[in-house]
């Protein structure tokens, strides 16, 4: 692994993250170890926890901002 500065080192955890849960909800619908409405229903308690966690740093409304859209994009698809 690169020797990353912190920032870095945060971007690449949370990149990995996201892709492995991105990755891991349609696998279990199409596993049929979770329903498309339960899919549905997790995606939609991110997008609160974002909403209600994002604080008030004016220079991370951006960055929650589009956290938020990933996530509704992805509402918008299914």
């Amino acid at each position: 692994m690169p020797n990353l500065d912190p920032l870095e080192a945060i971007a690449a955890s949370e990149l990995a993250s996201a892709s492995l849960f991105a990755s891991l909800v349609p696998a279990l619908v199409d596993a049929g170890a979770l329903s498309s409405l339960r899919a549905r229903e997790i995606y939609e308690n991110a997008l609160l926890m974002l909403e209600t966690r994002q604080g008030s740093e004016p220079g991370m409304q951006r960055v929650y901002e589009a956290a938020r859209g990933i996530i509704e994009a992805r509402l918008r698809r299914q």
